[in-house]
């Protein structure tokens, strides 16, 4: 290329990558994956090594992280926060631990200790005699956000350490796998945008003005780095600050490992590369530190990067196929979902042949196109999707995909709601696609707990055409289950036993069973314990309806919308015809031992569901909040129990594990 030629390219690459980095570290966003930055910012230090004079100061191969918001606070850091240089292979790593070698004039092997490289955003933690002082996030390097509120709701950073410490940690946060997935289910199902990847998420729910909200998504955070510490505690290497964080009262990730010979790092990284354990967090690689501290020391830094570390990044899995087909398949609230059907590809292991393209915004930014040739990844190596075209193998034919006007399953109009990204069959229960859904929610163990009525059943019900909607199951007879496939007499009246127990179910469940958007497990319970009778629920207004505790204007216009719509009010009509109970039953005051209790339920319970708990403690006089609070009188916790349980025993909150919780019950009167 011409000089001329060269300098337009650096500019480009220049202003490619503080895009991309602004869009990373200040909107949350993921424009391009880690592999496709690091390979155009590979390319722009390359050129700056060869053309130092086209190399301005504040190239991004200079600058670590990105901007700093406006709406936060800033806090200045008494010494650059640096970011990582990478390595793609043990090749790689053998030629920098031989480069080390000869910085420091020790013969190898080095020792190293060898971490996972967390996919979250860097923390800065103050503390002073102990107590958590101030939280940043690492901004731009030199100059950060103050999030210490926030923070302060964040599993595994103590509000106060075992040792009343002065210092600056440095940590991780991360929003762990299955808790990103059960805010998408829970944002998926208020119709509201999804999140793309848990690292967008933690670091949108860091970087909340409310920190109500933070405390409601249950981050956590793993601590790995001292960068400074007051009084004359000797520690000599990482292994050991490891160690010592962890007894502080750090949350400290524990898959860390010293390696002490180039084969005892050769299998670290197999072993996360190719033989990975289960983890409930994203990594996007390993970090490979020096052990020796007064080793770090000697080396020091780069204006960006230790030289005494480095960040193993992982090759990308990504696979190129063709897309057959975008299909749009329809949920049980309505939702228009677009899938693509690809040639099958084998990715991370598995064969895919259907990647979701989420909704029209996600397809338009894309331009995905029934014939193009696409990149296909594994989101969270979990969930597949199509990460980009490549639109040089375009086909000339290929034609804009035109997101449908009119649900593909029952041709009614299909409106996309002002503010919202999905697209929504109108047709309600009419809607054979959605009616499927409502019947599987219809009948599962937090609404009618109907046994025996899963998804098989209800395909060959709908199939047999023997229901058209909910109340139709109530009109099931032995005689027209004796009918279809797979039923015998036991079968059939095992089915008609649990369907007519159904009947005597609260009007609690019912509420919850109908499926009513933005009504979950506990506004169904607020809304039956507050009106009592399906009839006063349904005469109510909107006002009415927001002046009950927890139920704002989205979820009042909802309720309200969904009584008003004729097919749900004959349907409504019929269950009550058929003998369904539409009432909640009133709590006997004189009966009541917590009356005025405050209890939080938190993590999986194996013997009841949160619901039949949060039942429990309110038969018996207490209210079940969502956050906790120094007022709370006890934290009831089970498997996977995350921030909420953390917070409980910072505030020294009464706590009960699932066993302990029965037994307790069982004192109190409670069956």
């Amino acid at each position: 290329m011409e000089l001329n030629e060269i300098e337009t390219r650096m500019a480009t690459l220049r202003s490619l990558l503080r895009q991309y980095s602004r869009q990373y570290y200040r909107d949350n966003q993921s424009p391009v994956s880690d592999a496709e930055y690091d390979q155009l910012a590979a390319e722009l230090s390359e050129l700056e090594r060869h053309f130092p004079d086209f190399t301005p100061s504040d190239s991004p191969t200079r600058v670590v992280g990105g901007e700093v918001s406006p709406e936060f606070g800033t806090v200045h850091f008494d010494k650059p926060v640096l970011s990582l240089g990478n390595l793609h292979s043990f090749e790689e790593f053998q030629e920098y631990s031989a480069r080390v070698s000869q910085w420091l004039s020790v013969p190898l092997p080095l020792p190293w200790t060898a971490e996972l490289k967390i996919d979250g955003l860097s923390v800065i933690l103050d503390y002073r005699d102990g107590v958590l002082q101030r939280a940043a996030t690492r901004g731009d390097g030199l100059v950060g956000e103050e999030v210490t509120g926030n923070a302060r709701e964040i599993g595994g950073i103590p509000g106060t350490l075992t040792e009343p410490l002065t210092g600056q940690f440095r940590g991780e946060v991360y929003l762990p796998r299955s808790q990103f997935d059960w805010l998408n289910a829970q944002r998926e199902e208020a119709g509201m945008a999804l999140f793309a990847n848990p690292r967008n998420a933690a670091a949108g729910s860091l970087r909340q003005l409310d920190s109500r909200v933070t405390a409601q998504r249950g981050l956590r955070a793993f601590i790995y780095e001292i960068r400074h510490l007051s009084g004359a505690i000797a520690i000599d290497t990482q292994s050991q600050t490891l160690r010592q964080l962890a007894e502080w009262g750090f949350s400290v990730e524990n898959h860390w490992r010293l390696c002490v010979t180039d084969e005892d790092v050769r299998g670290y990284i197999d072993q996360f590369q190719n033989r990975r354990p289960p983890l409930d967090f994203d990594i996007d690689g390993l970090v490979l530190k020096l052990d020796w501290r007064q080793w770090q020391d000697q080396l020091g830094a780069t204006q960006k990067t230790p030289r005494w570390a480095m960040a193993y990044k992982f090759p990308p899995e990504e696979a190129l196929t063709r897309v057959r087909d975008i299909v749009i398949s329809v949920g049980r609230t309505g939702t228009l979902t677009p899938t693509a059907e690809l040639e099958p590809v084998l990715l991370a292991g598995t064969r895919v042949s259907r990647a979701s393209l989420h909704n029209e915004d996600i397809v338009r930014e894309l331009d995905v196109r029934i014939g193009d040739t696409v990149f296909v990844r594994k989101a969270g190596e979990i969930i597949p999707e199509v990460v980009r075209v490549e639109t040089k193998l375009r086909p000339p034919q290929a034609q804009p995909f035109v997101f449908p006007e009119v649900c593909p399953v029952c041709g009614a109009p299909a409106l996309r709601v002002e503010g919202e990204s999905a697209h929504r069959c109108t047709n309600g229960l009419g809607c054979p696609a959605q009616l499927r859904e409502a019947l599987i929610h219809f009948a599962s163990r937090d609404a009618m707990d109907i046994e025996g009525l899963g998804e098989k059943t209800v395909d060959l019900l709908l199939e047999s055409q023997a229901v058209h909607s909910v109340s139709d199951l109530y009109r099931l007879t032995r005689g027209s289950l004796l009918r279809l496939p797979r039923f015998a007499e036991i079968s059939a009246d095992k089915l008609l036993f649990h369907i007519e127990r159904s009947k005597a179910q609260p009007l609690s469940r019912l509420l919850y069973g109908l499926g009513i958007r933005f009504v979950g497990e506990r506004g169904a319970l607020m809304l039956a314990r507050y009106f009592r009778s399906m009839g006063s629920l349904e005469a109510s207004d909107v006002d009415t309806l927001m002046a009950i505790e927890d139920v704002g204007p989205r979820i009042a216009e909802s309720v309200r919308q969904f009584f008003d719509a004729g097919e749900n009010q004959k349907i409504v009509r019929e269950l009550e015809d058929l003998g369904l109970n539409m009432e909640e039953p009133l709590e006997e005051p004189r009966n009541q031992p917590l009356l005025g209790q405050t209890f939080v339920i938190t993590g999986t319970l194996e013997s009841m569901t949160r619901a039949e708990a949060e039942s429990r403690l309110t038969v018996l006089g207490a209210r079940v909040s969502g956050s906790v609070s120094a007022k709370s009188d006890g934290v009831i916790y089970g498997e996977k129990a995350g921030s909420k349980l953390e917070k409980a025993r910072k505030l020294g909150v009464p706590l009960m594990n699932e066993q302990e919780f029965l037994y307790w019950l069982a004192n109190q009167g409670a069956n």
